[in-house]
């Protein structure tokens, strides 16, 4: 079988008044645990912008934050067992308690054709 290309979503909010927590807690914990993970590729942050809809059928936006991952796998739930098998092992890593559990959305989508991106950690390379 063939391995298929998949993006992960990570579609979250902070909770009400603690945004430099949440954001504190992405850079010093999950960010470092995730690209430590066994295929997986962090590929970017993003915030939502303040922009009108494109669309007047447009839904409004419930994420403040979109962090985007790549992997390759055959079996996508194999994988995500996988990567819950991981987590198990890293005493050090917790989910964020300044993160709103009520609001969050982690859907894995595969790819139907090419992926017209290059597969790099260009997060390390990055110069402030």
């Amino acid at each position: 079988m063939a391995l298929k290309k998949h993006l992960l979503l990570a579609m979250t909010n902070p909770v009400e008044g603690k945004d430099a927590e949440f954001n504190r807690w992405y850079e010093e914990v999950a960010y470092p645990t995730y690209k430590s993970l066994p295929g997986l590729v962090p590929l970017g942050r993003f915030k939502a912008a303040d922009v009108p809809h494109m669309f007047p059928f447009q839904m409004d936006n419930m994420f403040e934050y979109l962090s985007l991952y790549y992997f390759e796998c055959e079996d996508p739930v194999a994988y995500i067992e996988q990567i819950k098998d991981a987590f198990t092992r890293r005493p050090d890593y917790t989910f964020s308690e300044h993160i709103d559990q009520s609001r969050f959305c982690e859907p894995i989508y595969v790819a139907l054709g090419d992926v017209n991106f290059e597969v790099t950690d260009r997060y390390e390379n990055l110069k402030y």
